[in-house]
């Protein structure tokens, strides 16, 4: 097992959306997996459900910026946010962008059917409604590189994206693709071709718990198998 290689979870889940647990809760767990960096990477205001906004993103930025320097030194707590697509090419990106260090973008449920796109999204991620995978890739990469956003979530989770397409426009916008070891959402196949297009790929646990950050097995697992180490930005390079 390459648990050992991760140095860092980009993403979690507190109590402030659908996790359990405390921001400071996570950062300690994170402490005990011997992760260098967490990032706290809450749903941001365009999920109907989870989304954090107004005075509680306020107070959650506000537990962020303490954790940062009541462990300066010991890791790096990041201010992340988990960004949904909400239609044809946009995202509920926050104004204040540079404010944020890690921002993670993808396909969710819960998001309000208020365009054409967006009903699409309810239909294809609610009710397996097909839709075409190569649009949804645009839809994602438009938004994507709008936020400057610097990972894709657990593609084709929920929707169906052309993985190959996505791959290569990800490559050309420094965008890594998610492994993620909740939901390996990703074949072994398109793993592999994700690495040999030259596209970066990330590994985060997707921590709904503080007991499950920095749990990276499943996903540990398929690079393993794939033998894609080397292009994992939270990794260290070497197999040895």
């Amino acid at each position: 097992m390459n648990q050992h290689r991760i140095f860092a979870d980009y993403h979690t889940h507190t109590e402030y959306s659908h996790g359990k647990g405390t921001p400071a809760a996570v950062v300690e767990a994170a402490l005990n997996r011997g992760l260098k960096a967490v990032a706290i990477s809450e749903h941001a205001a365009g999920h109907m459900i989870y989304g954090v906004r107004g005075r509680e993103l306020d107070r959650l930025h506000g537990e962020i910026a303490r954790l940062r320097i009541e462990h300066a030194g010991r890791i790096d707590v990041l201010r992340g946010a988990e960004l949904n697509v909400t239609g044809f090419g946009t995202c509920d990106c926050p104004e204040n962008r540079d404010e944020y260090d890690v921002i993670i973008i993808g396909y969710h449920k819960g998001i309000a059917p208020v365009n054409r796109f967006a009903a699409h999204i309810w239909g294809e991620s609610m009710f397996k409604v097909m839709g075409d995978p190569r649009r949804n890739a645009e839809s994602l990469l438009v938004a994507a590189e709008s936020c400057r956003a610097n990972i894709i979530s657990h593609p084709n989770l929920y929707i169906r994206v052309d993985i190959p397409y996505l791959a290569e426009c990800a490559r050309q916008l420094g965008i890594a693709l998610e492994i993620n070891s909740s939901h390996v959402s990703l074949t072994a196949d398109e793993i592999k071709l994700i690495a040999r297009k030259g596209c970066k790929l990330v590994i985060g646990s997707d921590a709904h718990t503080p007991e499950r950050v920095g749990d990276f097995e499943k996903a540990a697992c398929m690079a393993d198998k794939c033998h894609v180490w080397d292009s994992i930005i939270n990794a260290v390079s070497s197999e040895g």
